[in-house]
């Protein structure tokens, strides 16, 4: 079968400006809704103005096509297509197995992120799986890039033939904290570390924001390019999106009105508004210095696409004078740099980090669990040794899955621990990634989070990276969070005594990944070497 033509990737690699467009297609197999974002892609695709056309995977968290599958009917008619990739319904076998089918029919481009929760589904609310997180998906796929390998028959190594995937991966620039704005940072750049070629932001509508991001990216060594979500919002899902119903999506109250008043006072229900809306924000885009656009939303049709673009001509040489179009900020909101008071915009000076939790860190059991960090768990430090020993021993004589009862029930009342056996908490500052985070993110924080608070549970329970940046700042140690790529849970520690698994090299502590520039600490240096039973990345 002859390969189509990837323009997406080689317009980014050679440094062009990106377009792309989003198609959603929808709850069944052959609705109206699949037909029509179809036949929507065939004329984006004819206008010749578009390097790709994007697939939704379950947004809201919604049963729908698999956004690969639709991503094969597009190769097939001669279209690129780029296919999101979310984590919440699959673990890493069915991520495999799909891999393995787009390879197959020619998908090459790939959109990995972490996803919406789970919403409905056949019988009531599905079960979450977040098996692996973006980070580890980018790794997955570099292994295929390389040949997957599996262990064979005889106890050799065998491998696939070699995929051609182009993977990027989402930021959320539009973050109104400290903590949440750094987190996002930490985890992009492991990311990019991971394998991302191109990063894709999340939905916002402030241009300096996407310009501290922007810097962010660039004065980290970042060198992939950031391309803008051009979102044409009207007052229905901005209203969505401003009370929270659209996580990661940010409308503030002015905006909203606006939005409101257009609706309002315009015969045509405010789509001309949204329309130069959209014009003037990829102006910005481009005046900023982003590598592309990524044009979504409702009924986003090849005839509203090629009036935006040809619009845009109009906005693009004096960008600046059209911010108010994408000037909607959070009041308060937290900004890396200072602000520039001709534009508005930044200029390259650093504000204080004055942000401070200090409820994270004065409680108790935070303040035990590190001490026991330091004293007990660290390599040869305090009684490490008498810990290590009788550990290793225990797994001998008692084996992997001896009874760990007074372990599990100090954890329990810690950490409100599940017993995977593959404990993450030291990644997290002491929250527990597998109860405390809905999506089990041990890597950085999703793009869902609100002024501090988790996606799922809105006003009831912080996000755990926003928990753990206080926590670990107190002691001005929060940059640690950058430190390295935690692996995948092995679940074949499941059920046994996650001490052992420490004290054996049988977990993620063990096996993590430093990330390039950071010097591993004598922590690092001197704790448990990977044993021969963990897992292998081959």
């Amino acid at each position: 079968m002859e390969t189509l033509k990837n323009t997406f990737r080689e317009a980014i690699e050679a440094g062009e400006f990106v377009i792309t467009c989003e198609t959603i297609p929808g709850r069944g197999a052959v609705e109206v809704s699949q037909e029509k974002a179809l036949q929507d892609a065939r004329e984006l695709w004819a206008t010749g103005r578009v390097h790709a056309i994007s697939i939704t995977d379950n947004p809201g968290g919604n049963p729908a096509l698999l956004a690969d599958s639709f991503g094969m009917d597009m190769v097939a008619e001669g279209i690129v297509p780029l296919v999101h990739l979310t984590c919440k319904d699959r673990n890493r076998n069915q991520f495999e197995s799909q891999f393995y089918a787009m390879q197959r029919h020619g998908v090459q481009n790939l959109l990995c992120m972490t996803g919406d929760y789970p919403g409905t589904g056949w019988y009531g609310k599905p079960r979450p799986v977040f098996d692996l997180d973006p980070v580890t998906v980018l790794q997955m796929i570099g292994s295929m890039n390389d040949g997957m390998g599996y262990p064979g028959m005889k106890g050799d190594v065998v491998r696939t033939e070699a995929a051609e995937f182009f993977p990027g991966a989402v930021v959320s620039p539009f973050k109104w904290t400290e903590a949440e704005t750094m987190t996002q940072l930490y985890k992009l750049k492991k990311k990019v570390q991971a394998g991302a070629n191109y990063i894709i932001s999340q939905v916002g509508f402030s241009a300096r924001k996407l310009q501290e991001m922007l810097w962010l990216m660039e004065d980290n060594n970042l060198n992939v390019p950031l391309i803008a979500n051009i979102y044409i919002i009207n007052a229905g899902h901005g209203g969505a999106m401003n009370r929270g119903n659209i996580p990661g999506c940010d409308v503030t109250d002015e905006f909203l009105a606006v939005l409101k008043e257009e609706r309002d006072n315009s015969d045509d229900k405010g789509k001309e508004a949204r329309l130069v809306r959209a014009a003037k924000m990829i102006a910005i885009a481009k005046g900023l210095g982003c590598g592309g656009v990524h044009i979504g939303g409702l009924n986003v049709t090849a005839d509203c696409v090629n009036h935006v673009l040809d619009m845009v001509e109009e906005f693009a040489p004096e960008w600046q004078k059209h911010l108010d179009a994408m000037s909607f900020p959070q009041k308060g909101c937290f900004y890396y740099y200072k602000e520039d008071p001709e534009t508005g915009l930044n200029i390259r000076e650093e504000n204080p980090r004055t942000e401070d939790y200090f409820d994270e860190v004065k409680k108790g059991k935070y303040k035990l669990s590190r001490f026991a960090h330091h004293n007990v768990f660290m390599p040869n430090k305090g009684v490490n040794g008498i810990f290590v020993s009788r550990e290793k021993n225990l797994e001998k004589k008692k084996g992997r899955n001896r009874k760990h009862g007074l372990e599990h029930l100090g954890k329990v009342w810690m950490y409100d621990c599940m017993d995977c056996g593959d404990c993450g908490l030291y990644a997290v500052a002491y929250t527990c990634p597998m109860v405390h985070c809905p999506k089990c993110q041990r890597n950085g924080p999703c793009g869902g989070s609100k002024d501090g608070w988790c996606e799922v549970y809105p006003g009831e329970m912080r996000c755990i990276w926003f928990k753990a940046y206080h926590r670990l700042k107190h002691y001005g140690e929060q940059d640690t969070l950058q430190s390295y790529i935690v692996p995948p849970n092995d679940w074949k520690n499941f059920g046994k005594s996650p001490w052992g698994a420490n004290a054996t090299g049988l977990d993620g502590y063990a096996r993590r990944e430093w990330m390039p520039g950071i010097e591993p600490d004598t922590e690092a240096k001197e704790g448990p070497k990977p044993s021969k039973e963990a897992p292998k990345k081959y």
